[in-house]
């Protein structure tokens, strides 16, 4: 029940406010450069009516990451470390490793985290060198997905609020609650 009460909370929380807007990238932020961050928020993941919920804390010190799964609660329950030798994946006690973070996460989570291009798409950017299309209302598509970049309506910032991606049955939703 405490369970149900957690997710429903976090469900909602995701939803966001109805005061939010498409986010639009500032034209300088467009050529920028990949630079150092460091954001926390809210991750959820929905494929084929499954759904998962977390928070999370990552650091971006190019060409390196590391992202922290934590619990509603606030204990770390996975690690993912990114770095030009691949990736490492540490939950239960136990390492997994790949080449790439999307394989990896697909074959441990049961669900690709594209974290190599949302280096990108949490500034609200595409990934460069890559094919991207945006549309009429501003949605990002690239490499198999569809982007949509949203924030606060009232509140003008430099990076997206939220950014929901979908791909062949699966949702990926990140809110960002911290932005350094």
């Amino acid at each position: 029940m405490i369970r149900r009460a957690l997710l429903l909370s976090l469900a909602l929380l995701l939803a966001g406010c109805a005061n939010e807007a498409l986010f639009r990238p500032k034209p300088s932020l467009e050529a920028a450069a990949d630079a150092p961050f460091s954001v926390s928020g809210r991750l959820s993941a929905n494929l084929d009516g499954k759904g998962h919920v977390a928070n999370f804390d990552w650091r971006h010190q190019p060409p390196r990451d590391e992202v922290a799964i934590n619990s509603p609660l606030g204990n770390t329950v996975a690690k993912v470390l990114r770095d030009p030798g691949g990736v490492t994946l540490l939950a239960d006690g136990k390492s997994w490793q790949a080449d790439d973070v999307e394989s990896l996460t697909r074959q441990v989570m049961g669900w690709p985290l594209p974290l190599s291009n949302l280096v990108w798409w949490i500034r609200g950017l595409p990934a460069p060198g890559l094919e991207s299309r945006v549309d009429a209302d501003g949605n990002l598509e690239q490499q198999g997905w569809h982007i949509r970049f949203v924030r606060d309506a009232d509140v003008e910032a430099d990076h997206p609020k939220r950014v929901e991606m979908q791909r062949e049955g699966l949702t990926v939703k990140v809110v960002v609650q911290s932005w350094q």
